[in-house]
């Protein structure tokens, strides 16, 4: 029971900054939260990694695709939200 309580809990916090990523409102607050993620998704293989690449990896454990392309569009669109929040938002408007 306490192990299913602590994954929940983790799994609740890899969603909160994943939201809180998501309506960033600068680069800045974007890029702290973007960390915080990469940690919480990551853990310690994080500390290895430069953060375009942790945020990669986190990618593809958050939302996989068997599709290449696919995944690599997934990447670049969430390393694009990491680095510049709301431009995705400018482009489609």
């Amino acid at each position: 029971m306490h192990r299913i309580s602590a994954m929940t809990r983790a799994a609740q916090q890899i969603q909160d900054r994943y939201d809180a990523l998501m309506f960033a409102k600068t680069a800045a607050s974007a890029r702290k939260t973007a960390h915080a993620l990469i940690e919480a998704v990551l853990g310690d293989e994080a500390r290895r990694l430069s953060f375009q690449e942790a945020l990669r990896e986190c990618c593809r454990k958050m939302r996989p695709s068997a599709d290449p392309r696919e995944q690599q569009r997934f990447e670049n669109e969430f390393i694009e939200l990491a680095i510049w929040p709301g431009k995705s938002n400018t482009i489609a408007a």
